[in-house]
């Protein structure tokens, strides 16, 4: 071995080679670190990306049924042979079905934000204005 190395008399050389050692041996720990720190890194990763494909099928799945109930609506609320009419709180017409358009005498477009009671007659219009009143 070479002399200098065997020195350990002199405190300051001491010192120097027991930081170099530290330093040697931090650098080895934190080469392991990051090759940790990758593979916890990569694995969280991972554990997201799933997290997202079970999402994903969560919606589409949820999609397919708002889906299939949007077809039951249609046909059931559309195209009924009987005249289906949304009203709100002061009988203004919402929505209508084509046959509710075609019972009235006009296009849907048209009769969409006037009031039903214009369809009411009049001996009735009483019990329709007290109806919504309540």
């Amino acid at each position: 071995m070479i002399y200098e190395e065997m020195d350990f008399t002199d405190a300051k050389m001491l010192r120097e080679k027991a930081e170099k050692r530290l330093t040697e041996k931090q650098k080895e720990q934190n080469d392991k670190n990051k090759v940790t720190n990758g593979n916890k890194l990569l694995h969280e990763l991972q554990v997201h990306q799933i997290e997202l494909e079970m999402q994903y099928d969560e919606l589409r799945q949820a999609y397919e049924t708002a889906e299939t109930a949007l077809k039951k609506y249609i046909m059931v609320y559309e195209l009924s042979p009987v005249g289906y009419l949304t009203l709100d709180s002061d009988g203004t017409i919402c929505d209508l079905n084509f046959t509710a358009a075609e019972l009235l005498g006009d296009r849907r477009f048209s009769l969409t934000d006037s009031n039903f009671k214009l369809f009411v007659s009049e001996e009735s219009r009483t019990v329709f204005n007290d109806f919504f009143s309540k």
